[in-house]
């Protein structure tokens, strides 16, 4: 069993540059996002989930940038906190936002305990207890990395057979990765933990979202060491917001699917992956309810 890696300090990440048209728009999210999770983050830990009977949306989360990021002072923000607060804003409701690991956020939703989930994909298991609001409001691709200094071949998917391969924890990425037990998967809490370990040559490879590896490698500067291997897999999954089905919310869902189709033809959506994730092709960005098979990520 591979022991646990101490955690390296990791440096905040730089603020991208903003395009002197955004300004004002920013300072404005950056209002709106204060205002509403004035009381929600700071407290969440000391008090009982509530519902939208109470005026609130109550929505959980799990560190993922650039969708979430924490900075050092506990501070969060990024995609997913901004497209919360937005839509909370346009329902009448305040946000109510509470952390928790991947696998518990997931059954906080199942059980109803909250009413939305970010950055959500779709599986078959998941819809029995999640709707998903269409459109997705991004969409990422699963890639494998591999160490400069010990690299490996991967072309093809049957290059994978013979390595150790680490992934996160109740993450979905494509089939036949997903399904495939010949494979010697390595599964960690998040890819932070997996580009720590593929830097120490404790992986011969990891399986990441190119969003949040791409992010991970940038603020650890680990361009020069880590890079990606040329096999794709085909697959773009795309990221959808998802309510609970024991949710009151169940009875808006048509309004909220409303409200994210306004903000993606708005151009709301456009600018948060400028301001949080630069590299992100416009035309990768979903614009419309149309959408691609949808296919498994986080």
């Amino acid at each position: 069993m591979i022991a646990s890696i101490a955690r390296s300090k990791i440096a905040r990440p730089a603020a991208p540059p903003l395009a002197r048209g955004m300004f004002v728009a920013v300072l404005c999210l950056g209002l709106l996002v204060g205002g509403a999770l004035s009381s929600g983050v700071a407290h969440a830990h000391e008090r009982q989930f509530q519902h939208t009977d109470s005026g609130l949306l109550i929505a959980a989360f799990s560190v993922w940038e650039p969708f979430v990021i924490e900075d050092e002072d506990g501070s969060r923000h990024g995609i997913d906190v901004a497209l919360l607060a937005a839509i909370a804003n346009r329902l009448g409701l305040q946000l109510d936002l509470h952390p928790c690991p991947w696998r518990r956020c997931l059954k906080n939703l199942e059980d109803g305990d909250i009413d939305v989930l970010t950055s959500f994909a779709y599986t078959e298991e998941r819809a029995q207890f999640a709707h998903y609001i269409k459109p997705p409001y991004s969409q990422v691709t699963p890639v494998f990395y591999i160490n400069r200094e010990n690299p490996v071949l991967i072309e093809e998917y049957n290059d994978l057979r013979n390595l150790t391969v680490g992934a996160v924890v109740d993450s979905r990425y494509f089939e036949p990765f997903d399904s495939d037990t010949s494979l010697d998967k390595f599964e960690a809490g998040s890819e932070t933990i997996l580009l720590r370990m593929l830097t120490a040559n404790r992986l011969d490879a990891i399986v990441g979202s190119d969003s949040n590896a791409d992010f991970e490698i940038r603020r650890n500067h680990l361009e020069d060491t880590i890079i990606k291997a040329p096999f794709r897999s085909g697959h773009n999954n795309d990221i959808h917001l998802a309510v609970s089905r024991k949710s009151p919310l169940m009875s808006r869902t048509d309004q909220i699917a409303e409200i994210m189709q306004d903000l993606l033809d708005e151009g709301f959506v456009a600018n948060l992956h400028k301001l949080y994730w630069p590299d992100k092709s416009p035309e990768d960005t979903p614009q419309s309810a149309q959408s691609d098979s949808a296919q498994p990520n986080q």
